[in-house]
Formats: structure tokens, C-alpha cells, sequence
């Protein structure tokens, strides 16, 4: 899933993590916060490669963990 399409799907889903609301509240918003600062942007490696980096992260992957995680427990 993209960022763009994560975000639009939090930003349209009421629900639950466990036991607490999220979405409506200062939960949804700390949420919003994470996937938005967990952001893809292109790179090229040194070797020419080309690739996409979390923007948070410093590994040179994304999907980071971070975002895996709330994808994971959003279905």
C-alpha cells in the first residue's frame, strides 16, 4: 500500500486497536502523525541503483517496519 493510500484509508476508517478508539480522537491523530512522518522518497545508491528510502528510517527500504506495523493491524 502507498502512503497516499494508507493515509486516505485512516483518514476514512473508524475502528480499534485493541481496546482504544483511534480513529475521531487524539489516538487517530498520533496515528496520522507516524504515517506521516514515515514517508517514502527515491534514492539512487551509489552504484546507480535506484530504490525507496522511509524518510525516518535509515535503512533503504519501504515499506519500513514502522508502517508494516500499522498495515499489519489495519488489514
Amino acid at each position: 500500500m502507498t502512503n497516499d493510500k494508507l493515509l486516505a484509508k485512516l483518514n476514512r476508517t473508524t475502528g480499534y486497536i485493541g481496546e482504544r478508539m483511534v480513529w475521531g480522537n487524539q489516538w487517530h491523530a498520533a496515528l496520522l502523525a507516524v504515517v506521516e512522518l514515515h514517508k517514502p522518497q527515491d534514492i539512487t545508491l551509489p552504484n546507480g541503483e535506484w530504490g525507496i528510502n522511509c524518510v525516518e528510517c535509515d535503512g533503504l527500504f519501504y515499506p519500513c517496519l514502522t508502517i508494516q506495523a500499522i498495515e499489519k493491524e489495519l488489514g
